[in-house]
């Protein structure tokens, strides 16, 4: 069974949209200021990772533990003024340095298996 279908324009009418609303910047101008504070704080962290072995091996024996507080209260204590949140496997880490109108997401490999990386889940 064939159905021919009109070479016109279906519907009998213009669908009228409602107007768009106007623009706003200043929530978008908001968000890039506390970023550049996010950037400031993921500079702290990768910083003070690449300059200690210490705090490097504390930070992995953690994570091998799944001891995720103590993975944020170290990333915390290097004084990150945003809240901070982690996840991690065997591959890396994702720390996630979080605002109100922003967040920055680091992604670390600490193992040198290429392939898993991207798989970690937030």
């Amino acid at each position: 069974m064939r159905y021919h279908y009109p070479w016109f324009y279906a519907y009998p009418y213009e669908i009228r949209r409602p107007p768009a609303p106007a623009v706003q910047t200043d929530t978008f101008i908001r968000s890039a200021r506390e970023a550049a504070g996010l950037i400031a704080d993921a500079q702290l962290v990768l910083g003070r990772i690449a300059g200690s072995r210490e705090l490097s091996r504390r930070i992995l024996t953690a994570a091998e533990q799944s001891d995720k507080q103590t993975v944020k209260r170290l990333i915390k204590q290097m004084g990150v003024r945003h809240e901070v949140d982690a996840v991690f496997n065997p591959d890396g880490i994702y720390i996630s340095l979080i605002g109100t109108q922003s967040r920055m997401i680091l992604a670390l490999r600490w193992s040198e298996d290429r392939n898993h990386f991207a798989s970690i889940s937030l």
